[in-house]
């Protein structure tokens, strides 16, 4: 193996070397090495150094006209905020030896295949005293030293995500090390686990990766609420107990975006499920693929806080759970009182308030497409204004995530006539938000609040705009067309004496 790098970051590597003085030899180091040995695209680079990084990186940030900021002031450890060719964001970090030496910061790392490291004036000889690259090739997870975890309890959960993204395997011991090690967490900052585990959601294979945390009592200390899951079991039309119904969704999540996006494992041998899925929802794979792609907050894809709603979306059971007369368990309001746990559980892994809502609103209203997929009940302009005005562009989410929810709840049971049914639904709201917006979710309306003032003597107040959001509603709906009908519409209201207080949905 011999690490490969682009262009791009040959300039960059010459760009540094020509930034720095006769005493100061950076060295690249952990996972840029150990990806440009696999071969594969880089996102960012780490070097360290004998001493001064911050003042190298200032040095660098001005050749490059470039963002600088100080990360870290007592490990000494600093950041360029340098965009690629591409204008993605692509940091470069400098941080000073942790111990006397190279080869000491070395062994102090986390796992071997993140300890090793190139000279800038040497990159095809390999600096690896732990033997990364053997374990690299033989597909082995291995820690650096019997202290690793516990010297930094975040690298369990780094840990589990190199296992599955990198598809190794756990060196002997290892697993239980990482077990002991999660009790730790705690000493650990939210904000750094959040990280890693939007990395493992983010990832080639989530679910394996959550099968490991709960394994490993990761969310004994994460998300406490996700354990509770564990003890409800499988009730009608359910397959599968509550915990591997949750991770089933996120499974049948990440394939189904796989399938209509083509990155990814899709169906496997139920190939229908992909076949149907692309034939009804193909011509959305590119608006698809783009929605899952932003970032609410930089850093954390839609996709990432997709796999938490999935995760999150049936937290409220364990509260609200009940046998009825019928000898089922009930959940009655599991959604709204689940609703309110995952922005606990997303405001405790400090996201932004505008993630912790957007998972909020898809948790809510994961359910709200239920009702429709009855070929009895069509979905129609009204139920579909209404939908996307409760949960705005988390919608286009949750749409994905009931048919995702409903792989996971009928499992090997389900019916390819259900299954094109909900494909369907999923189809016609998919194509409101982005083939009729403008129509059915956010029309313009024929009257505005001025209009009304002026033409009807109505003042400003709750009437007003209770009448306003009627006037939409109605556009949405297809029941007014033309400023004549919306004038017929507001007069006949007025003459009825309507206000509009029992109105609201």
């Amino acid at each position: 193996m011999k690490p490969v790098f682009e262009a791009e970051h040959l300039a960059l590597f010459d760009c540094i070397k020509e930034a720095c003085s006769p005493k100061e030899v950076p060295f690249l180091v952990g996972g840029a090495v150990r990806d440009a040995l696999l071969g594969k695209p880089l996102h960012d680079l780490d070097f360290v150094m004998a001493e001064k990084p911050v003042n190298l990186a200032k040095r660098l940030a001005r050749r490059l006209n470039a963002g600088f900021f100080v990360l870290d002031d007592e490990r000494h450890t600093a950041r360029v905020v340098y965009h690629d060719q591409d204008n993605r964001f692509f940091p470069l970090d400098f941080v000073q030896f942790t111990g006397e030496t190279l080869e000491e910061d070395l062994h102090n790392r986390d796992f071997t295949v993140n300890a090793m490291a190139l000279a800038l004036d040497a990159l095809t000889e390999l600096i690896d005293p732990l033997d990364g690259q053997a374990d690299l090739q033989q597909g082995v997870l291995r820690a650096c030293s019997p202290h690793a975890l516990t010297d930094d309890p975040v690298r369990v959960l780094r840990g589990v995500r190199l296992a599955h993204q990198f598809g190794l395997g756990y060196a002997p011991g290892l697993e239980a090390a990482l077990q002991d090690a999660a009790v730790h967490l705690p000493r650990t900052s939210y904000e750094r686990q959040r990280d890693e585990l939007f990395r493992l959601l983010a990832g080639p294979a989530p679910v394996d990766s959550l099968r490991d945390c709960q394994t490993m009592g990761i969310f004994d200390t994460l998300i406490p609420q996700v354990v509770d899951l564990v003890s409800i079991p499988a009730s009608p039309p359910h397959q599968y107990s509550l915990f591997e119904h949750t991770l089933r969704t996120v499974q049948a999540y990440h394939r189904l975006l796989g399938a209509l996006v083509g990155d990814g494992d899709a169906f496997g041998e139920d190939g229908w499920l992909t076949t149907d899925a692309l034939e009804v929802l193909g011509v959305f794979s590119a608006a698809i693929d783009a929605y899952y792609k932003e970032e609410i907050t930089p850093g954390r894809s839609k996709k990432a806080l997709a796999m938490f709603a999935a995760l999150l979306h049936d937290i409220g059971k364990p509260l609200t759970v009940k046998t009825g007369d019928d000898g089922r368990l009930h959940f009655d309001r599991h959604a709204a009182v689940g609703a309110d746990l995952a922005y606990e559980a997303a405001k405790r892994l400090q996201l932004s308030n505008a993630e912790g809502d957007w998972v909020r609103r898809v948790v809510r209203d994961h359910m709200r497409l239920l009702p429709f997929l009855d070929p009895g009940s069509p979905l129609d302009h009204r139920s579909m204004y209404r939908f996307f005005k409760g949960s705005g562009d988390a919608g286009v989410a949750v749409v994905l995530h009931t048919l995702a929810d409903t792989l996971a709840t009928y499992g090997t049971d389900l019916a390819r006539e259900r299954w094109v049914n909900t494909l369907n639904v999923a189809r016609v709201c998919l194509s409101a938000w982005w083939e009729q917006h403008e129509v059915i979710v956010s029309p313009v309306p024929l009257l505005d609040g001025y209009d009304l003032q002026r033409e009807f003597g109505l003042k400003p107040g709750k009437r007003l705009g209770r009448l306003i959001k009627r006037l939409i509603e109605e556009q949405a709906s297809g029941v007014i067309g033309t400023i004549e009908e919306a004038h017929d519409f507001v007069r006949k209201h007025l003459d009825e004496g309507w206000s509009g207080d029992k109105d609201e949905h």
